[in-house]
């Protein structure tokens, strides 16, 4: 399984528009198929500052989802609308036994 962690640090101004783009993407993000789980959450301590956290069955999972048009249009639209650079990390969590 692949999972992905990104954060971002948005103005109040543009919370609003931030929260309809988000909100698109988890919805369409978790519709593919190899979504596991997606979710955004805003820190309560921190307003303004957003989490995401998702899992994916694998990199092709993964691949699909970073070529999808929507993908593309929040990645633009997070950077255009934070305050700063974007975080993300991705990780290969994928257990093998034996």
């Amino acid at each position: 399984m692949i999972v992905i962690t990104g954060a971002a640090r948005v103005a109040e101004a543009n919370r609003a528009e931030f929260e309809k783009v988000a909100e698109r993407q988890v919805r369409l993000s978790r519709e593919e198929p190899g979504n596991v789980s997606y979710g955004y959450y805003e820190d309560r301590m921190e307003p303004g500052r957003y989490f995401f956290y998702e899992e994916w069955r694998d990199r092709a999972a993964v691949d699909f989802h970073f070529a999808q048009t929507y993908c593309h249009e929040f990645m633009e639209a997070t950077r255009r609308l934070a305050e700063m650079e974007p975080e993300i990390a991705i990780r290969d969590v994928t257990v093998k036994e034996g």
